[in-house]
């Protein structure tokens, strides 16, 4: 099973902020967005796995009441504690009936199959696959067909991913669809103004081990790096230094 992911930003410069245990890794998240903010704030996870073999990502619809929780502490709170898809699935339900959540679209998977939680305020819809799902930064599930934030590369790339993913059927091709550029312009990789893709990741779960590939940038024109997380057994001071030290332009060590 494999889960991917585009990370865009206005910030075209950016660095990772890594979490890694012998439970869990993953990429912190943001709870500021705009270019000109004066300082970076991390909160929750954007993207990450846990030594179960659960995969987690979220992407951006919409910040809505600033009371509203950051989506990316659902994505940590499931890989903290859930080991499969329909355990995630309920703890979301649990924590969005104690709290409402910016509007985002929760991308979970694991040796079963995938499932997207798109989360609105304390309201979600579900859907589940036992092969492949994907997501912009729209809510389909709720009959959205463009970004509530007029974000113009979500419904390009929603088009783009649907034509493209049935076809996916390697790494390569994974890769291929991360880094296109359909519509020659703002692609699946993006390229404009004011998101630009910042980090590729590709999470692949294949007989109980964990292998991400990663660019730090555009994924067109940046190289790819393979890196094995060092979960349960594998998990060591020494084993997790290497593993931050090969990390693609990390900004800080795990906490």
């Amino acid at each position: 099973m494999a889960l991917f992911k585009n990370k865009d930003f206005s910030a075209q410069q950016f660095s990772d902020r890594v979490i890694m245990t012998p439970q869990i890794f993953g990429c912190e998240g943001l709870e500021t967005f705009a270019e000109n903010d004066a300082k970076m704030v991390f909160s929750g996870l954007s993207v990450g796995a846990n030594a179960h073999g659960l995969m987690a990502t979220v992407n951006h619809v919409k910040i809505t009441d600033p009371t509203h929780q950051n989506y990316d502490r659902l994505t940590e709170l499931v890989l903290k504690t859930a080991h499969n898809i329909d355990q995630a699935i309920a703890i979301v339900e649990q924590a969005l009936a104690k709290d409402a959540y910016w509007w985002g679209n929760l991308i979970i998977a694991d040796r079963s199959g995938c499932a997207v939680i798109e989360v609105r305020g304390q309201d979600c819809h579900i859907t589940k696959d036992q092969d492949r799902l994907f997501r912009t930064n729209h809510h389909p599930l709720f009959g959205e067909h463009a970004s509530p934030d007029d974000l113009p590369c979500s419904a390009k790339r929603y088009v783009a991913s649907k034509a493209r993913l049935p076809d996916v059927r390697s790494l390569n091709d994974l890769q291929d669809m991360l880094s296109a550029h359909d519509d020659d312009g703002t692609g699946i990789c993006n390229h404009s103004v004011p998101l630009t893709t910042v980090y590729s990741y590709i999470l692949i779960w294949r007989e109980g081990k964990l292998t991400l590939h990663i660019a730090n940038g555009l994924p067109c024109e940046a190289p790819w790096v393979v890196l094995s997380p060092p979960f349960g057994a594998d998990y060591s001071e020494q084993n997790c230094a290497q593993f931050l030290d090969a990390y693609p332009g990390l900004a800080a060590s795990p906490h």
